[in-house]
């Protein structure tokens, strides 16, 4: 279980870590050409790159560095916070093919919750 667990969460980070990385580094014009930005303002998609890069961040260094682990089930906490929101936006907006994406990442981060804590517990 252990290995499955790694496995997830090395692919969630690189998920997370790629898209928060992107969208604190991307110019707002290119920020805004993205569908589902219509009416969000820059900071906001600004403030959930930071979220999606410090989550990807927890999913692996506690556990390669042996600092805190209980941080690793805590963002696939926000993390499924998240992908659940994002998967609620896209429906609202008519955008089902959209929503699949967020949906698979937000199972593959409730899996290593569950995962974490059964092994803390």
């Amino acid at each position: 279980m252990s290995v499955f667990l790694w496995i997830l969460q090395i692919l969630l980070a690189l998920m997370f870590i790629g898209i928060g990385g992107q969208r604190l580094v991307r110019r707002e014009a290119q920020l805004k050409r993205l569908p589902w930005t219509d009416g969000y303002p820059p900071a906001a998609i600004r403030a959930l790159g930071v979220a999606e890069l410090v989550a990807g961040l927890c999913l692996l260094v506690p556990g390669l560095f042996g600092w805190a682990p209980v941080l690793t089930p805590l963002a696939g906490a926000g993390l499924v916070v998240l992908m659940a929101l994002a998967v609620v936006m896209h429906l609202r907006r008519g955008e089902r093919q959209s929503a699949i994406l967020p949906a698979i990442l937000l199972v593959m981060s409730g899996t290593v919750v569950w995962g974490r804590l059964d092994q803390m517990l």
